[in-house]
């Protein structure tokens, strides 16, 4: 995964100023590939929660918005010709060098625009790739690229979505994982591809996007919410893992 992530420019990891928790486990995360964090290579974007949603259908959504958008306005400020994006629950997949390896050797004769590494949906067990061209929607914005030539084109979309009508599905405010899928099925030129299969999950962590729950605000349970959700999420991985090597062997 380190040969992959050096391959880019450069790569931001999305954290709210407020969440230390996230910012430790994701540092973690990348020890674990060889890399320790930040570094010229990977910085953090420190993110900011909104004080209001203005258009937006929530606080939250706004605020992820605003976040992938600046860091391609900080690509294209710094021409950058490409970058990496990671949200910070961002959790990798043993796929093995070999895996990577291809993967990069398909992406250097490849002419692209937006590259989904890591997403929730669609389902990757019937994928095949290392990268495969993909037409329909995706859900998960928590390990993609962009490429520079489609930066600048891709900042017209969200500022167009930002400036729109409420509840207008096809122009107005919508979610980061919303504006790219908008992207693509409005214009048929541009150039998307999956990694199959995915290269990273999301770890399961007290999420930003909803009103946190009581278990999370009581003080007493917060921690023990936090352990669970822990060793929950080592179970998954490591099932995963076993998985994943039968599928890679075949």
């Amino acid at each position: 995964m380190k040969r992959l992530i050096d391959a880019f420019d450069r790569a931001y990891i999305i954290n709210l100023r407020e969440r230390p928790d996230r910012r430790q486990e994701v540092e973690q995360e990348f020890q674990q590939i060889g890399l320790s964090i930040p570094d010229d290579k990977v910085r953090f974007y420190t993110a900011t929660r909104p004080t209001e949603r203005a258009q937006f259908h929530s606080i939250g959504a706004r605020g992820v918005f605003t976040s992938h958008r600046n860091i391609l306005e900080l690509a294209v400020k710094d021409r950058l010709r490409n970058v990496l994006v990671f949200e910070d629950d961002v959790s990798f997949r043993d796929v093995g060098e070999r895996f990577i390896a291809r993967l990069l050797a398909q992406i250097s004769g490849l002419e692209w625009d937006l590259l989904y590494f890591g997403y929730a949906s669609p389902p990757d067990e019937q994928l095949s790739g290392p990268l495969l061209p993909w037409k329909d929607i995706t859900l998960g914005t928590h390990f993609y690229a962009v490429n520079g030539p489609f930066m600048a084109r891709m900042l017209d979309y969200m500022r167009e979505s930002e400036a729109g009508p409420p509840g207008d599905a096809d122009h107005g405010p919508t979610s980061a994982d919303g504006i790219y899928n908008r992207v693509r099925l409005r214009h048929a030129d541009v150039r998307v591809f999956l990694a199959a299969p995915t290269l990273a999950f999301q770890r399961s962590s007290r999420t930003d996007l909803q009103p946190v729950s009581f278990y999370d605000r009581n003080p007493l349970l917060a921690p023990a919410m936090r352990i669970a959700r822990s060793v929950r999420h080592r179970a998954r991985m490591t099932l995963d893992g076993i998985a994943l090597r039968r599928r890679m062997s075949r």
